[in-house]
């Protein structure tokens, strides 16, 4: 038991004060006595004034002393901690993050289960039980809280809501969560939070303050066998780009050696089958040689394993060949020949601008490499091209009909283009980092005019001083790139890094040539190419847990247009089919590869929510104290006032002194 307010001790002074009242108060009887009686009365006023006599066999001074003590003590505010649930307001934050998918032994005898179902049930039995009279708000974890119940009584919406909850494979809003726990109970006394997680949390160094009690509730079990897939690629062997190799890394938790076997799919075609010996805290590298192109590659662990999520994992193939790149031109043969070190098949259309300038008033002369007419723009050349640089700024003519509509399809490098020309202000050049920086400086190479543009699609990757001169980003779900100066006024082809970067560049806009746009995390954003006929697309489910979960195809995002270029992916990890259709109900498909966020298989430290609780009737001290023990404990106590008992008590004694009174005894 404990007291709130130790001050309104001062109230007892009254106790006192009653008994002074009653001690010098004058008690007379009326009687009729004869007259040599009177000496005998004269020795009764003497004793009416001795005052203790007074306090004897007064039944209405100790129910008013008793009453007056309830009073207060009552303002004094008692609580009696008691333990389990019983709040008005229970607020349950059920840790929904990719671990509580994984599958453990219970210490009763049984079949297998996830620490979610196991969680599940606790909640049930806690609602049952502790919280069978309170207002219940459910909060899980995804991408952001996600709030499943708000101030519920009904029990059967509870218990729905419960069996509704399912794992989040993305990066769990752990600390997001909790703030929005400790906000809901801020302005709430009679109010409590019960946190049901297996304890694994990302590090937090900064705890969450809660004004009301905080609990949590472990749900862990035996700590299940995981060996998991780190890491896996794939990429094109030889100068034919004919044959494939593939790497793959692999780890587990266990403490001692175990083997796993591992197959490779190409195409659900099984390529090859290794049994391999892994040891306890050490990373596996293994190869797989002398592959057939495939589109898609699957590489799966086979056997028993307590964590499905990380137990396959897809690499795209990239097509046969090199890259095709389209290279519109007034004439720069040490791009062309970059682009060809690069490994790239250029096919060129050149322009002619023989005074380096173009008049917009005027239309350009176009040839091309086989020689047409001077005054027509040629037509787009045959085939499907992976990249296409625009050198300089090209005629209009290039970005009309069937030339417009092969820009808005492929990946578009842009040098020089439409723009003012300004002047270089100087500086040094400042590099962001990005995958066309890799490996150069430009370290003293000379940059001459400049194109003054700001395009809205991507970011600088390069400034000269404050001035950008290269942007790097995505439009429509294509990669974009801009040089804001042209190579005919800069050294930079000179610079033995040109090179580099244009390998860097043509390697960076066609890494998604092929039908795969890669691997994500679960709830992360892509940027996927969206055909300008689209009418509608969707997430099909193909492979892995989204498969074996039966969930249903996932409509994509859309905007003021059309189908937005940036989708969030689906939740599930697994192979997923982005498929879009146009009106005449042709489908063009791109493959997707959704991966778990790879801390929900770390269980080597079990941290626990970071949670604090504060009061504003705690010094420093105690609210120290409490915040160790909320951190750990995993039963809760909550404050029991007895304020409404002992109002109850003292209108009861004040009943009893009324009932003294009526009867009229005052002696």
């Amino acid at each position: 038991m404990g007291i709130q307010s130790w001050l309104s001790l001062w109230f007892g002074l009254t106790l006192p004060a009653i008994v002074l009242m009653y001690m010098f108060k004058r008690k007379y009887v009326d009687t009729t006595v004869p007259s040599h009686l009177l000496w005998e009365r004269v020795l009764r006023n003497l004793e009416a004034n001795r005052p203790w006599q007074k306090l004897q066999n007064r039944l209405l001074l100790w129910l008013q002393l008793l009453a007056a003590a309830l009073m207060v003590f009552a303002l004094m505010q008692p609580f009696l901690q008691v333990s389990g649930g019983g709040s008005a307001h229970v607020v349950i934050v059920a840790d929904t993050s990719g671990s509580m998918s994984a599958q453990i032994q219970p210490s009763t005898e049984g079949e297998a289960v996830t620490r979610l179902e196991l969680m599940q049930e606790r909640i049930r039995d806690y609602v049952k039980n502790q919280g069978r009279r309170s207002e219940i708000t459910l909060l899980s974890m995804g991408a952001s809280p996600i709030t499943l119940l708000s101030h519920e009584s009904d029990r059967t919406a509870i218990d729905k809501a419960v069996d509704d909850l399912r794992p989040y494979y993305g990066a769990a809003s752990y600390r997001e969560t909790l703030s929005l726990a400790s906000a809901l109970t801020r302005e709430e006394p009679d109010a409590e939070v019960v946190i049901f997680t297996d304890s694994y949390w990302k590090q937090d160094t900064v705890p969450i303050a809660f004004q009301v009690p905080v609990s949590v509730e472990k749900v862990q079990g035996e700590l299940p066998h995981n060996v998991s897939i780190d890491q896996f690629g794939i990429s094109a062997k030889g100068e034919s780009g004919s044959s494939y190799g593939a790497v793959a890394v692999l780890s587990t938790n266990a403490k001692e050696s175990v083997s796993a076997e591992v197959n490779l799919y190409g195409d659900e075609q099984l390529l090859t089958s290794k049994v391999l010996e892994l040891l306890p805290g050490k990373k596996l590298t293994e190869s797989f040689t002398d592959l057939p192109f495939a589109e898609v590659y699957r590489l799966e662990l086979s056997g028993e394993d307590g964590y499905a999520a990380d137990n396959q994992s897809y690499a795209f193939g990239l097509g046969h060949g090199s890259s095709r790149v389209l290279l519109l031109t007034s004439g720069n043969l040490f791009l062309e020949k970059a682009l060809q070190l690069s490994g790239a098949e250029v096919t060129r259309v050149a322009w002619n601008d023989a005074e380096g300038k173009k008049d917009e008033n005027e239309n350009s002369n176009i040839e091309a490499d086989k020689g047409s007419a001077a005054s027509d723009i040629p037509p787009v050349p045959d085939g499907e091209f992976d990249l296409l640089v625009m050198d300089g700024a090209v005629p209009a003519g290039f970005r009309q009909g069937k030339w417009a509509e092969l820009t808005a399809k492929t990946p578009l490098w842009t040098i020089g283009g439409e723009g003012d020309k300004v002047g270089n202000q100087g500086g040094r050049p400042v590099l962001a980092k990005h995958p066309v920086t890799k490996f150069v400086t430009l370290s003293g190479v000379y940059f001459g005019t400049l194109v003054d543009q700001t395009p809205t699609w991507g970011d600088a990757v390069v400034k000269l001083g404050d001035q950008p001169i290269v942007y790097a980003g995505n439009e429509s779900g294509r990669p974009r790139l801009s040089f804001n100066f042209l190579l005919q006024d800069s050294d930079l082809p000179l610079s033995p890094e040109f090179p580099v970067m244009v390998s860097n560049a043509l390697e960076w806009m066609t890494s998604g040539k092929g039908s795969g746009l890669g691997r994500y995390m679960a709830g992360a954003q892509a940027d996927i190419p969206i055909a300008a006929d689209t009418v509608s697309a969707q997430f099909v489910p193909k492979n892995g847990l989204a498969l074996a979960d039966g969930i249903s195809p996932e409509e994509a995002l859309r905007n003021e247009q059309s189908i937005s270029p940036v989708q969030i992916v689906p939740e599930i990890p697994g192979l997923y089919a982005f498929e879009q259709q146009n009106e005449a109900g042709d489908k063009l498909r791109y493959w997707l590869a959704v991966t778990a966020d790879p801390y929900e298989a770390e269980w080597s430290k079990d941290q626990g929510p970071p949670v604090s609780q504060t009061s504003s009737n705690q010094d420093d001290t105690t609210a120290g104290d409490r915040d160790g023990s909320s951190k750990h404990s995993e039963t809760s106590s909550r404050a029991g006032s007895l304020m409404p008992w002992l109002a109850a008590l003292a209108l009861a004694v004040v009943a009893a002194e009324w009932g003294v009174y009526q009867r009229g005894r005052s002696i």
